[in-house]
């Protein structure tokens, strides 16, 4: 609340997208609603049926993804029955019967499964791992109880399991990732991880040991200008995915513009080209003469080159 007063009053900078949105609110006009919540087990659900219910403007971020941790205790029958109340004040098939339908299904595989105590103390133990073979006419998932028995069992660090749930890549060619139960629909959503691309610019995802995103950045340079360090420094954290105690996850954001040729005299479509690359060679023309063509709105040797599709 001391953050929010700050940013009304305009006593301190924004950082965020989300934060000048908040900032151009008079401290007076917001409201204040408290959610009781009883267990830990439930905090989770009732963020996400906040989300759902009052769909906040300034949240980027709409999924809830459940976590499941020990230390609460292995008893989950109350949260299952909260949680299946819940989803009934939803109409099957909408976005938050869908949620909650997720919320079940991950409290009662965790309700079954053993934990060992060794694992407890570690930060990379509060949540199930769900592993999909698409090949296998079997669609049920491997279930790891926690994080680290994930990393343990797939040979793989903390910072890859992050990059290829969150990008949606498929893990050796035939794996599917995810912290929570998926529904083999979706599968099609899931691709393999490109090679080097000059098309594809990254964007920085910050996560705290909760696994929750705290911020996002359009480049390492807003992430360097961010928290004031260097840039050969920022490189290098999001080279090693971590920086003090967050997990830096690099996404890549295709920048490629499909480029439409039109005739100049009637103005029809002649062709589509789904790169600047491809426009380059079609109208044998380099890069910065394409752009000037493409601001201008100029035709050359009877064509007209335009990001629209409409003249």
């Amino acid at each position: 609340m001391d953050e929010y007063i700050k940013l009304t009053k305009g006593l301190r900078n924004t950082q965020s997208s989300a934060e000048l949105e908040i900032s151009k609110t008079l401290a007076a006009e917001w409201s204040l609603e408290f959610i009781y919540i009883t267990t830990p087990q439930l905090s989770l659900v009732y963020e996400q049926y906040a989300i759902i219910s009052l769909k906040p403007t300034i949240n980027s971020y709409l999924r809830v993804v459940p976590r499941i941790n020990p230390l609460w205790g292995n008893n989950l029958d109350n949260a299952i029955s909260v949680v299946g109340k819940i989803l009934s004040l939803f109409p099957e098939g909408s976005e938050g019967y869908n949620r909650f339908l997720v919320f079940l299904k991950t409290f009662q595989i965790a309700n079954n499964l053993n934990y060992e105590v060794e694992y407890v103390d570690s930060k990379y133990y509060c949540s199930l791992v769900f592993v999909y073979d698409i090949n296998s006419s079997n669609k049920d998932p491997i279930v790891y109880s926690s994080i680290n028995r994930a990393l343990k069992g797939l040979q793989i660090s903390y910072g890859i399991l992050l990059d290829y749930i969150n990008n949606k890549y498929i893990y050796k060619s035939n794996l599917i990732l995810s912290f929570e139960p998926l529904v083999a629909s979706i599968f099609s959503e899931y691709s393999l991880k490109p090679a080097g691309d000059n098309q594809l610019h990254k964007h920085i995802i910050v996560y705290n040991q909760d696994n929750e995103i705290v911020y996002e950045f359009k480049s390492g340079r807003e992430m360097a200008r961010f928290w004031k360090i260097d840039g050969k420094v920022a490189r290098a954290a999001i080279a090693n995915s971590e920086y003090q105690d967050f997990l830096l996850i690099a996404k890549g954001v295709s920048y490629r513009k499909a480029i439409y040729v039109f005739d100049s005299n009637t103005h029809q479509l002649i062709k589509k080209l789904d790169s600047v690359t491809k426009a380059m060679k079609y109208a044998k023309v380099n890069f910065y003469t394409l752009k000037n063509l493409i601001d201008s709105g100029n035709p050359y040797i009877g064509k007209i080159y335009s990001y629209k599709d409409k003249l």
